[in-house]
């Protein structure tokens, strides 16, 4: 049985032995070696030089090697892993473009929390957005978790550090006369044209689906006889790091497990793209010279659509955020709207959209205010009305 703390066990042939971490794997795992002796003292004296030697070597390495040498290896190791090709080309572009730049010089040991918080607010003066912080803190946090894990890092210096509560972004949607006047010109269009070009728009208002998901869209992933749309992929423009070409189109699955959902049809929805199926030469519902169109495409699409309509410049987002407007307008429940936008969490819906829930809020408080109408002796002010 071993002594507590120390490793050193009685073995069954008489002997004692003790164990001491030597060095250390590629993920981090410690590698072991053992001694032996006759006695428990004998073992435990002979085990002190070599924890001394590791201990030595350990921070040596922390006091040496740079953190970029550091930051590198570790994204290499993630290039070959099984992580998605968009979470790599985002891990490149964060290491590289901020976390290098600031912190890659340092020496492991000079990595300190000081210099991290130093690092933060020149990354909030920069004018970065909230969420582009909390990536890079996010990725800098796990490098340094990995590092100390390895050894290469005595202690986790991101521990004690919390970023500032991110402010709420402005969602910008089109009214329902805006939307209504954009889907006439859309209309329009789908009849005049032999293009199809609109589509996409129609699919943003009536599913919420992201530019990306909409681009992937397959006629296989639309189930007429059911009535849903599977969203099972993405497509975007990936860097590509290595090689002649700069970017290149990737279709892949979408962003998390939740943005794999079905999405009911509505009727209106269903027999326009029921009428297009009919004489489409591309398996993409949104094509172009039969193939798919990326989302910058579907981009400049949508900017001519909004100037034949005469309304001002949104980017192609903001119909995702009118389709959650609408089904706010209709009081459709928060839970059945993250679920059509294939958002991680309720959290995220309310979030992301507290500002449009405002109007049922004061429709609740005047439901309050007409149960007791007399109660500071005023007039029921909705009874005037």
């Amino acid at each position: 049985m071993a002594r507590r703390g120390e490793n050193i066990y009685h073995r069954k042939d008489g002997r004692w032995e003790g164990r001491y971490i030597k060095g250390r794997k590629p993920n981090g795992q410690p590698r072991f070696g053992s001694v032996y002796g006759h006695s428990y003292n004998e073992v435990k004296k002979r085990l002190i030089p070599l924890k001394a030697a590791y201990c030595a070597q350990a921070s040596s390495v922390r006091s040496t090697m740079p953190f970029r040498d550091f930051l590198l290896t570790r994204l290499a190791e993630q290039r070959v892993s099984q992580i998605k090709a968009s979470s790599y080309d985002s891990y490149f572009r964060i290491v590289h473009n901020h976390i290098l730049p600031a912190l890659g010089d340092y020496p492991m040991h000079r990595v300190t929390q000081q210099l991290v918080r130093k690092f933060l607010c020149e990354l909030h003066s920069s004018g970065l957005a909230d969420g582009t912080v909390r990536n890079i803190y996010r990725y800098l946090c796990s490098a340094v978790k990995s590092a100390v894990k390895s050894g290469a890092m005595a202690h986790d210096i991101c521990a004690d550090i919390t970023l500032p509560k991110a402010k709420g972004k402005d969602i910008h949607a089109l009214s329902l006369t805006e939307q209504q006047h954009l889907e006439r010109t859309v209309m329009k269009t789908l009849r005049e044209s032999k293009s199809r070009q609109g589509v996409e728009v129609m699919l943003a208002l009536y599913t919420g689906m992201r530019v990306g998901e909409i681009c992937a869209l397959r006629w296989a992933d639309v189930d007429f006889d059911s009535g849903v749309i599977r969203v099972s992929h993405t497509l975007q423009r990936l860097t590509l790091h290595g090689g002649d070409a700069k970017t290149a189109v990737r279709l892949g699955t979408p962003k998390s497990d939740s943005s794999q959902r079905k999405i009911p049809m509505s009727a209106q929805l269903t027999g326009l793209l029921r009428d297009l199926s009919a004489g489409a030469t591309s398996e993409f519902v949104v094509a172009g010279r039969g193939e798919f169109v990326e989302p910058r495409v579907v981009q400049y699409r949508f900017e001519r659509m909004l100037e034949r309509a005469r309304l001002p410049h949104v980017g192609f987002h903001a119909l995702r955020h009118s389709f959650a407007t609408r089904c706010m307008e209709l009081n459709v429940d928060v839970t059945t709207i993250s679920k059509l936008l294939g958002h991680s969490s309720v959290k995220l819906t309310l979030d992301i959209y507290t500002d449009s829930l405002l109007e049922q809020r004061r429709a609740a408080i005047r439901k309050l205010d007409s149960l007791t109408p007399a109660a500071f002796g005023i007039p029921d002010c909705n009874a005037c009305l």
